[in-house]
């Protein structure tokens, strides 16, 4: 067997661990109690696992060219034969051309992963990536890396992109004769911030509550609540009663709605840059109450980015997600 197939196979295994979990009601919040129980750890029984089919796809890219670089440059005939020189190497050949932040961060979490889950080398890999992670944020720091592109599209953008969406959909029943919904998946970022798959494949008619409201479940496990505007609560309801669930593929969506920003002459930054323009709105609302009810504009951005953060899924304390999406 190829190494490239055993590193196939041995992450597939690592996703299909998880899937065995969930199907006896574990979640992740279990595993990290757990953890945090029996080994001061809270990622102690994560880290073997894998939790989405996304995640093992965009792992599995960078780790085929990793396996490739430790192959080629090391002569690794096994996968066991991979180790801490090669990570090393493998990081260090990133940085020196040029490679971004994020691109930089999602490889060292696909070589830790490559530790936990597939050579069993966890605690070494772990630190190699603890490691490089101060390492690329001082480079960063001095301006020796560039830093990621966050293109946040407008509101008007967004918008118009909602419209294209819609006129597609529409021409897509009109060619096909199936319904499709990508526009009410975009208007449910638009006004909930939820992730894509949130508003997609874990989307069903049970979803929908009274008053407006709409549970999710986001990541983690996690139960999000929101409260929709009324008119898009309704086209919801009347959906779900005509069609089956779930809302729409999470893939097919992403794909229409990358063309359909371009198509609304925005640059294309991926279905989080709606998430990312909807809590930017939210903190900016947040804001204004809180000013409003007397409070210090510092003590006001704490409690609006604070509550920002809860409306995503973090903590309200996590200082980097707080840089991610609202840059304060």
């Amino acid at each position: 067997m190829s190494m490239k197939q055993e590193l196939h196979d041995r992450l597939r295994a690592a996703f299909d661990r998880w899937l065995a979990l969930q199907r006896t009601g574990v979640s992740k919040f279990d595993l990290k109690a757990r953890g945090m129980r029996d080994h001061q750890d809270p990622n102690y029984f994560l880290r073997p696992l894998i939790f989405t089919r996304c995640t093992m796809t965009t792992y599995e890219k960078v780790l085929r060219d990793f396996v490739d670089f430790a192959q080629r440059e090391h002569g690794a005939t096994r996968l066991e034969d991979i180790g801490k020189k090669e990570f090393r190497a493998f990081m260090d050949r990133g940085i020196e051309q040029g490679l971004a932040v994020k691109t930089l961060n999602l490889y060292r979490s696909a070589l830790a992963k490559f530790g936990s889950a597939v050579t069993r080398q966890t605690d070494s890999y772990a630190a190699l990536s603890q490691k490089y992670g101060w390492k690329i944020r001082e480079l960063a720091k001095l301006g020796q890396l560039p830093r990621p592109t966050r293109a946040t599209p407008s509101r008007d953008v967004l918008e118009r992109a909602v419209t294209i969406l819609q006129d597609w959909d529409a021409r897509h029943f009109a060619r096909t004769g199936e319904p499709r919904a990508y526009h009410l998946a975009a208007r449910l970022q638009l006004e909930t911030s939820a992730r894509s798959i949130s508003v997609t494949e874990r989307l069903t008619g049970a979803c929908l509550q009274e008053g407006n409201r709409l549970t999710v479940r986001a990541k983690g496990g996690k139960v999000l609540t929101f409260t929709l505007s009324p008119e898009l609560h309704r086209v919801l309801v009347l959906w779900f009663a005509h069609y089956s669930a779930p809302l729409v593929p999470q893939r097919g969506y992403q794909t229409s709605y990358r063309r359909a920003i371009c198509a609304a002459g925005g640059q294309v930054a991926g279905t989080h840059g709606a998430r990312r323009c909807s809590i930017q709105d939210f903190y900016a609302e947040r804001y204004r109450l809180a000013v409003g009810s007397g409070l210090d504009p510092k003590a006001a951005s704490d409690q609006a980015a604070g509550d920002a953060l809860e409306r995503l899924g973090h903590g309200r304390n996590r200082a980097d997600h707080r840089k991610w999406y609202l840059a304060r």
